[in-house]
């Protein structure tokens, strides 16, 4: 049970838990803006309390660019709890996963200022104490942001924080968390400086300010030539590009969002960083290369039935039909997480058109079969339907099936909550 929160704050969407600690997509009633509400299990100790308000308070001392910022936190009986920024919620972790690293030209100035951000959280005091790949936020028109506050320490010294981080930005730039892949034996243009002030990072030989300093001082250089004399270095380079290119979207969030919408909401007054490739409006889709689909409803929270007979009219390629889910009384949310389709594509899709009642909440999901947990899909994308077409880039995945997973129904003109979707279009 969430801990009792000042009523400014609703509760929209559960994102799952890091640790002992919850985490929620909200919305600031007061404010108009979503934000990411964490709070401890109720079975937490007094102590741990303490510890959680500890880390968020040394964050709130802060207003850095690279640091997620902290608005709120309090403790009460049964829990104690924090109001962060919401920035987009994609983790380095989900890109490692998605098979994506970071853009060589901008890793060079993120991981500088994320350097540069933990030095002086170090010089008023804090310890991170938990930095890993699901630390670090990184989010189409956001800058790289260290998150995940108040997590269980698993160390005590600012040292351990500078090596943890000086890994992560490693296995961010080379997309691997093997630690013996430095940054330029897979990417043309990254100077060996880089690789040494990595090494010395993680060899503890460098506070967290000196890793920023070398790092500054080192500059991505694109090559020239397109046919480098190392035959390895030229397959792993055409590799990682066609990797990026097929997958930079993988993580990107929609854009025409609303207020309530937690896809890609800018933070005011802060410099964008675009990253990946954004899911695209598209006014009229006149593919060529679509793939034959079928679509079966899913339900698995539910009682697994959701307008079963007109399932086949979301991808009937006839926009003037439609598959829609029940008319609910009340939002979905307060009902189950979500209810959607499982769409079994003839062939490997690079992209997915979706059209279908605006303001409905999606996201987009592999397995390579149909899990009995509904939280063990892979997650590849979110977004929010408009009035178009909406086009998300997909990873490459060999057989399986995707999911469309509707997580938010818009209001219709009776109070209750419903949405259509007419037309899922997925090609080569």
């Amino acid at each position: 049970m969430p801990p009792r929160l000042p009523d400014r704050y609703r509760l929209n969407i559960r994102l799952g838990s890091d640790g002992d600690i919850e985490e929620w997509l909200a919305k600031d009633d007061t404010l108009d803006r979503p934000v990411l509400i964490r709070y401890l299990a109720p079975e937490s100790t007094p102590d741990r309390h303490t510890s959680f308000l500890t880390g968020v308070r040394a964050a709130a001392a802060l207003t850095e660019i690279h640091l997620q910022r902290v608005f709120a936190a309090a403790d009460t009986t049964a829990s104690a709890y924090s109001v962060s920024e919401w920035d987009g919620g994609v983790t380095i972790d989900d890109r490692i996963r998605a098979g994506e690293a970071l853009p060589a030209e901008e890793f060079l100035p993120n991981a500088a200022g994320l350097c540069l951000a933990l030095a002086r959280f170090h010089e008023v005091g804090g310890i991170h104490g938990a930095i890993d790949t699901s630390a670090i936020h990184y989010s189409a028109a956001h800058p790289v942001k260290l998150g995940a506050f108040g997590r269980i320490q698993r160390w005590e010294d600012q040292s351990d924080d500078t090596r943890a981080l000086a890994e992560v930005l490693r296995a961010a730039i080379t997309g691997t968390h093997d630690s013996g892949v430095m940054p330029s034996a897979v990417i043309d243009g990254i100077d060996p400086s880089v690789d040494i002030a990595l090494s010395a990072g993680i060899a503890g030989d460098l506070d967290a300010r000196g890793l920023a300093n070398a790092l500054g001082s080192t500059d991505f250089v694109p090559p020239e030539e397109t046919s480098p004399a190392n035959p390895w270095k030229s397959l792993v380079l055409f590799a990682a590009i066609v990797v990026t290119i097929s997958l930079l979207a993988a993580v990107g969030l929609a854009a025409d969002f609303d207020p309530d919408s937690p896809f890609l909401y800018p933070v005011a007054g802060e410099p964008s960083t675009p990253s990946v490739t954004t899911p695209i409006i598209i006014e009229d889709v006149e593919a060529t290369d679509d793939l034959p689909a079928t679509a079966t409803v899913y339900d698995p929270l539910g009682d697994g039935v959701e307008s079963d007979g007109s399932v086949s009219n979301a991808v009937d390629g006839n926009r003037s039909t439609s598959w829609s889910t029940e008319a609910y009384s009340r939002p979905i949310s307060d009902i189950k997480e979500g209810v959607g389709l499982v769409l079994d594509v003839a062939g490997t899709p690079s992209a997915v058109y979706i059209t279908g009642s605006p303001d409905t909440t999606y996201m987009i999901g592999w397995s390579g079969t149909i899990p009995d947990d509904p939280t063990l899909w892979e997650h590849v994308g979110r977004g929010t339907l408009q009035t178009s077409a909406v086009r998300m880039q997909l990873p490459v995945r060999g057989g399986g099936v995707w999911r469309l997973w509707l997580t938010n129904l818009p209001e219709r003109p009776d109070g209750s909550y419903q949405s259509s979707i007419s037309h899922v279009q997925f090609t080569s």
